[in-house]
């Protein structure tokens, strides 16, 4: 349960937390297939993912202006700017706190590593880079270093002691984070908001460039660079066979459902071509 007060009852803060969790969903496959041996350290290191990840949305539903998140109607829709912005920060504060007691502090330097590296993602488009178009290497940047982070984080602790796995689990994160990162571009141009549950269409009336605005068609291309990515994340895990099958797993009973409901024509499990 949240520590952050009884002051936030009244806003329902609980509808703050009924997201996809899909980064934990992520290394719930990855921690069972490398029989992960600190389940305690992962469930705290994914909460606090989970956590940063909603307190982001507060500021962003700011930030573009956005009335519907999770089918209810955006925090600062239903407070005000401010306390939107002001429970982002609590929240942020309640993940920190949850990381500094997971295995004594072990991953603390991670965690503020990649929530920094979002932050800085997030700053970088909009601060340098909204309003210019840009190229396809500058869109696939920006979408790892935004979503990427967490995912990778997520993934990465499940490699406990094993630096090797580690590193792999952490890098086929970026790529799911990256894939999943394009295909919420994808959503936010050719998406219906009854099916999203969330306000669409906010980057291109804010200026904020991505792949799906560079290619101008009807996904084909960009549905292309989810399914590489993805592929890629599994060649990852090549040298240790059962994590890859978690992997796997994620990819087509976590992973796919939630793309699928979004975009019919989009299969994680299908390179390009095939």
């Amino acid at each position: 349960m949240l520590r952050i007060g009884s002051e936030l009852q009244a806003l329902e803060a609980d509808r703050l937390l009924c997201g996809k969790m899909l980064r934990t969903q992520l290394a719930g496959r990855l921690g069972e297939a490398s029989q992960a041996q600190s389940w305690s350290a992962i469930e705290a290191v994914c909460a606090a993912t989970e956590i940063v990840h909603t307190a982001s949305l507060c500021h962003d539903d700011v930030i573009d202006n956005a009335f519907v998140r999770r089918a209810y109607p955006t925090l600062w829709r239903r407070t005000n700017s401010t306390a939107a912005v002001l429970v982002g920060d609590l929240l942020l504060c309640e993940a920190m706190s949850l990381v500094i007691e997971a295995d004594g502090g072990r991953y603390v330097r991670a965690f503020c590593d990649k929530v920094r590296e979002v932050c800085m993602a997030e700053a970088r488009q909009e601060l340098c880079l909204r309003g210019t178009p840009q190229d396809e290497a500058t869109c696939l940047a920006v979408a790892r270093g935004k979503s990427g982070p967490l995912f990778a984080l997520a993934a990465g602790v499940c490699g406990g002691d094993d630096d090797v796995l580690s590193a792999a689990l952490e890098e086929a994160g970026y790529r799911i984070g990256t894939a999943y990162q394009l295909a919420d571009d994808l959503l936010d141009v050719l998406g219906d908001e009854s099916v999203a549950r969330k306000t669409l269409r906010t980057d291109g009336r804010r200026g904020k460039f991505t792949l799906a605005h560079l290619y101008d068609d009807d996904g084909s291309r960009l549905r292309g660079h989810i399914r590489r990515l993805c592929g890629g994340a599994v060649d990852c895990l090549s040298a240790w066979p059962e994590v890859r099958a978690g992997l796997e797993r994620f990819l087509a009973s976590d992973l796919q459902p939630v793309l699928g409901r979004y975009d019919g024509q989009l299969d994680v499990l299908v390179s390009e071509g095939a």
